[in-house]
């Protein structure tokens, strides 16, 4: 297996929507209209390829100098407890150490983020989507 990672390359939203079905994330994976928005909006992607094959990604939010928000990281099941979500979220933070990074763990990865160094934060709201 030879992984390689990239900050230059934006997935196609079939491509990404496969991704996050395999990686079991919840995201609107039949409205790829929307998923192509998700991106064009999101300054922060990382992806990672075994060949042409997309096996990981992370999308987020930054101003680059103080705040930043994680908002996806999927990675394809076949290659999850690989270090795959480990590599692409230590780029993130290599490239924007002045940045303090947060995130919203989906249910299934709710405890993943603590064995890596992150930190339980308890001061938040959220305002739900309708959609």
């Amino acid at each position: 297996m030879s992984i390689c990672y990239t900050a230059d390359e934006r997935p196609d939203a079939p491509t990404i929507a496969a991704l996050y079905t395999s990686a079991q994330l919840r995201r609107p994976v039949d409205d790829l209209d929307r998923i192509a928005r998700m991106y064009a909006g999101s300054p922060v992607v990382l992806s990672a390829w075994d060949g042409p094959r997309l096996i990981g990604i992370l999308r987020g939010w930054s101003d680059g100098a103080y705040d930043g928000y994680i908002c996806d990281l999927a990675v394809d099941r076949e290659y999850q407890k690989q270090g795959v979500g480990r590599e692409l979220l230590e780029r993130c933070l290599a490239a924007s150490p002045e940045v303090q990074w947060v995130l919203r763990a989906s249910v299934i990865a709710a405890d993943y983020y603590a064995h890596l160094g992150w930190r339980r934060i308890e001061n938040g709201w959220a305002w739900e989507r309708n959609v």
